[in-house]
This record gives C-alpha cells, sequence and structure tokens, in this order.
C-alpha cells in the first residue's frame, strides 16, 4: 500500500504521461507484490527455529524469488497483458529523451526487462525482509529475556524457601530436646508451658509466606514468645531486653531472619554460663538503612563450628533478598560476649 501510493503521488508531483491510466495496473501489480511478500513472509517465519545465519541466508534467497516474481508480473501486465494506452495517445507529447529511452527499451528482450526490474527491487525485498528479521529477532531476545527473569525469580522463590525451611526443623530439635529434659526431671508444669508456647510459635511462623517480608515489630513479637520458651530452661540465667526504636517496627524484614542470630546467643552465651546472661536486641534507623543488633554478654565466644550454620543462614538469605545493598558483620566483643549487626535498606511496604 505504501508503495502504491508513494509512486502514485510521484507521478502526479512529476506529471508523468498517462500516470492516470497506470492506476489500475499499478493497483494490480501491487495486490500481487502483497501476495509475494507474505510468502516470503510465512517462509521466513517457518524458519524461525533455525539459526540467524539460516535465516539471514534464506532471506536472500527469498528475496531473489519474490523481486523476480514481482518483475515478472510487472512485465506481463504494462507490457503484454494491458499495455499501456498513453504510450499511444501521448506520443506526441514525450520529450525527446523519453522517446529515446522507450526505443531503448523496445530494443531489450522480456527477459532483459524483467532482469534490470528484478535487481532494482531485490534490493526492495531484502531491505524489507531483514527489516523483519531484525524485528523478530528483538521480540525472540525480549521474549528470552522476560523468560530469564522468571527463572531467576524462581530461583530465588525457591532458594529463599529452602533457607526458611531450614530454621525451624533446627529450632524444633532443639525446643523438644529442652520439653524432654523437663520432663524427665519432673518439671511438667514447665514442660506444658513450653508445649503451649511452642505451639503458638509454629503456628504464627509457619502462616506466612516464607518468601514474604513481615515487619520487624511482628519479628520482634516473634522473638519474645520464642525467648518466653528458652526462659523456661533458664529461669536464673537468661535475660532479654529489647530496644526497638518506634520508627524502625514498621520496617520490612523477611520473617525469622532473627530466629538463628538469637538461638546461637543461648546456646553459646546462656547455655554455658554460670551467671545471669543478657540478650539485647536493638534495632533504629540510620538514613536509608536498617540497622539490627542482636548481642549477647556471655563469657564463651562463640566459635567457628558453632555459629557457622545459623550466621551462613542468615548471610544467605540476605544475600538472595537484598544482594549487595545488605551487610551482616558478627565477631566477639572486646568486654565480653558475642554481637551481630545486620545493616538492610529501609522499606516499609510489601509486608
Amino acid at each position: 500500500m505504501f508503495y502504491y501510493v508513494s509512486v502514485t503521488l510521484r507521478a502526479w508531483i512529476m506529471d508523468y504521461p498517462g500516470h492516470l491510466q497506470m492506476l489500475d495496473n499499478r493497483a494490480w501489480v501491487s495486490l500481487f507484490g502483497i501476495g509475494f511478500t507474505t510468502l516470503m513472509y510465512l517462509a521466513l517465519r517457518s524458519l524461525e527455529q533455525r539459526s540467524l545465519r539460516v535465516r539471514v541466508a534464506a532471506a536472500f534467497l527469498f528475496a531473489a524469488a519474490t523481486s523476480t516474481a514481482y518483475s515478472t508480473v510487472n512485465y506481463l501486465s504494462f507490457y503484454v497483458v494491458d499495455p499501456r494506452p498513453e504510450m499511444e495517445k501521448l506520443d506526441a507529447e514525450k520529450s525527446e529523451t523519453h522517446k529515446a529511452q522507450e526505443k531503448r527499451e523496445m530494443k531489450k528482450g522480456p527477459a532483459s526487462v524483467i532482469a534490470d526490474n528484478a535487481i532494482h527491487w531485490y534490493f526492495f525485498n531484502l531491505a524489507w525482509a531483514i527489516f523483519y528479521l531484525a524485528l523478530s529477532y528483538a521480540g525472540a531476545v525480549r521474549a528470552s529475556e522476560r523468560e530469564t527473569a522468571r527463572l531467576r525469580t524462581a530461583a530465588q522463590t525457591a532458594e529463599l524457601r529452602a533457607l526458611r525451611y531450614q530454621v525451624n526443623p533446627h529450632f524444633l530439635f532443639n525446643t523438644l530436646n529442652s520439653i524432654s529434659s523437663l520432663v524427665m526431671t519432673g518439671r511438667r508444669e514447665d514442660a506444658e508451658t513450653m508445649i503451649l508456647n511452642l505451639s503458638t510459635f509454629f503456628r504464627t511462623s509457619l502462616a506466612a509466606e516464607p518468601t514474604e517480608d513481615v515487619p520487624l515489630a511482628d519479628e520482634i513479637a516473634l522473638q519474645r514468645l520464642y525467648l518466653e520458651i528458652e526462659a523456661i530452661r533458664f529461669p536464673q540465667r537468661l535475660r532479654s531486653t529489647f530496644d526497638i526504636a518506634p520508627d524502625a517496627e514498621r520496617a520490612c524484614v523477611p520473617g525469622l531472619l532473627l530466629q538463628p542470630l538469637i538461638e546461637n546467643a543461648i546456646k553459646h552465651g546462656v547455655a554455658p554460663a554460670r551467671r545471669p546472661v543478657e540478650v539485647l536486641v536493638r534495632a533504629w534507623i540510620d538514613g536509608a538503612w536498617l540497622v539490627v543488633e542482636v548481642i549477647d554478654d556471655g563469657e564463651a565466644v562463640q566459635g567457628q563450628q558453632g555459629t557457622c550454620v545459623g550466621l551462613r543462614n542468615v548471610r544467605d538469605r540476605l544475600t538472595v533478598r537484598f544482594g549487595d545493598a545488605a551487610s551482616i558483620d558478627a565477631g566477639p566483643r572486646p568486654e565480653g560476649g558475642f554481637a551481630v549487626t545486620i545493616r538492610i535498606p529501609v522499606t516499609t511496604h510489601g509486608c
């Protein structure tokens, strides 16, 4: 359609002789051109699964076939089936240059005329084919990028789930051991209280989607419940303190993020101690960062063997969730005990 309109406008502007009489010839030729390029499109589309090199080679070949077919139809339309009537009617008005050109064309055979026009149209059809290949290749690249992003998101979700589910069995194992110890020592009421608290803890933690964030206030409430469970085991040695800034309570954090850290503080700070040990959880907003600390003042330093699993779990979850934007620092304190500091970007939506 573009070719038909553009050539017709050019003929009208240049005032070519008999251009109005050629409208129907040009229309039929254009319709055949639409058909030929449609066949070329279908042929190229059938090769979408082949390599780009094969498709480009096919474009060169199909463009040659299409341009030759189009040139043949053009010749038949204007020279054989319906010769241009203006050649006779307006012969007297033609310029000498135009007449000389016509004489040269008359000396050429049909094959020469078709070949000349085919070469002219070959580059037009080839440009169209390459343009189509470029568009289809760009579309395939975008589709591949979308699929890659989908698979990356699915893998990230699966990894987050696996890391989150790693926390619960470890905690359950320790708590069941504690309940068993309470029953064996005759502390049945304490064991019953621990079972009830354990039930509440798991009902609350398992109800949340493992890949979703939760407000820090909810995470702190869950850790308070956990420390109440552990306080039954260590009634004389465990002291827990929470210092959470009001604006930090609304910040989003991965669910059960603090669980392994507080577990480590209980296992390595409280359990081996012979005196009261404080487990301190602090959180505040520092510019664009949420800072959370878990500190204990126990005498035993958490060894690499003991803290490897818990710290690695937290570090891996932060990496999967935030990438390089989050950080975690852990180590012994000069005054005794152990401290873990987490820094993550502040977000208050999506949880």
